[in-house]
């Protein structure tokens, strides 16, 4: 199939490909259809993504729009984008965020969440993220209303933070890891949630006892029942020379929200950093498409653009009997030139958040390849 050809159109298209998920005894077929890409000629990489008032929401990102795009630097947005239906066209808004941001983490708020606090308002809450010169510790919400959309400001952050991951849920969110600064030479370790069932007087952030391993950014979680689980993401260590080089990590842990515990968890057949977070629940199951497994990562100024991208692999961690599997790989087809048509083909997407819209996960833009951004968006069906 030429997904070239196939993306070009701005209906809603099936790739032809069912993930089956091979990690437990039953196998769950996934499906992978194609929506209207966002409406910028490069895409972004670690926008925020989520959805307000029945429509789809991309805002902020990073890229590098210029030529040549070995020697430009990249730049950050304020920009918001909506998509009122999978089978309709984006609409750049008029609103911006409060400032360009990029690298933060977004979650649903939704208008059938009945456990939040009634001043908290529905939409896309945006946690962290950052920009060229600073990470910053903001906490907002963005919502849709006529056209219009509107942030409400939260409690910040304790410390500013940008690439880290963490989850939703039961109108409690979760954060964990990141990097505090731009500069900074090692992650943070820190673990945070803030209650948003809490009245505003009460509403505050918590810190919470941190996982045994390694600080760490860029890491993927998870949630299955009353469990949360971190898995992978990169440390950053200092050699004697001073130059600060990635640790991939393939650790993982569980955290039971009730006692208040971890425990470690069987480690991942690979390195998993940077994938799109938080990892999708399926039952028992929490599936993890892509992420940088680091093979390439010492040689990203050689290859330029012969980089191959990321896995294809998708991983399935089944938390009943704390096992790996790996389900049949994300789409991927290389273009014919990706040096000069760098956006033709299908290759899988990193640095990216998940979200829920219409009972399904959208995996939306993300980085493709080093300094290569996407503009696709992807339904995923069970």
């Amino acid at each position: 199939m030429n997904y070239s050809k196939l993306t070009s159109q701005p209906l809603l298209f099936l790739i032809s490909f069912a993930v089956g998920l091979i990690c437990s005894q039953s196998i769950r077929a996934q499906t992978y259809y194609e929506i209207t890409p966002v409406a910028d000629p490069e895409g972004f990489a670690a926008p925020y993504v989520g959805v307000s008032n029945g429509s789809l929401i991309i805002a902020g990102g990073a890229n590098f729009p210029n030529e040549p795009r070995w020697e430009t630097d990249k730049v950050w947005y304020d920009s918001i984008y909506i998509l009122k239906s999978p089978e309709g066209r984006w609409k750049k808004s008029k609103s911006k965020l409060p400032r360009p941001l990029a690298y933060g983490l977004s979650f649903n708020l939704a208008e059938a969440d009945k456990l939040l606090a009634e001043d908290v308002p529905h939409g896309v809450l945006c946690i962290g993220g950052g920009d060229s010169q600073q990470h910053v510790s903001d906490c907002f919400v963005l919502s849709l209303d006529r056209g219009r959309v509107t942030t409400t400001p939260l409690p910040a952050l304790p410390t500013p933070l940008a690439n880290g991951t963490g989850v939703y849920h039961q109108g409690v969110v979760y954060v964990l890891g990141g990097l505090a600064a731009p500069t900074a030479k090692r992650p943070a370790d820190g673990f945070y949630k803030l209650d948003l069932t809490h009245a505003k007087s009460t509403r505050q952030w918590e810190s919470l006892t941190t996982w045994p391993g390694n600080p760490r950014m860029l890491a993927i979680a998870g949630i299955i029942e009353n469990s949360l689980f971190l898995f992978s993401g990169t440390d950053l260590i200092e050699d004697d020379a001073g130059t600060v080089n990635r640790k991939y990590l393939t650790d993982g842990f569980r955290f039971d929200l009730a006692s208040g515990k971890w425990s470690k968890t069987a480690a991942l057949p690979r390195p998993a950093v940077a994938a799109p977070t938080p990892a999708i629940t399926q039952g028992n199951s929490l599936l993890i498409v892509s992420g940088d497994h680091g093979k390439y990562a010492a040689q990203t100024d050689t290859l330029k653009d012969n980089h191959p991208g990321f896995p294809a692999s998708v991983l399935a961690y089944n938390a009943a009997e704390d096992s790996w599997g790996e389900a049949n790989p994300f789409p991927k087809a290389v273009g014919n030139d990706p040096a000069n048509d760098p956006h033709a083909g299908l290759w899988p997407p990193v640095v990216t958040n998940l979200t829920q819209w219409h009972g399904h996960t959208i995996l939306a833009c993300g980085e493709v390849r080093p300094r290569v951004r996407s503009r696709r968006v992807f339904m995923i069906k069970p």
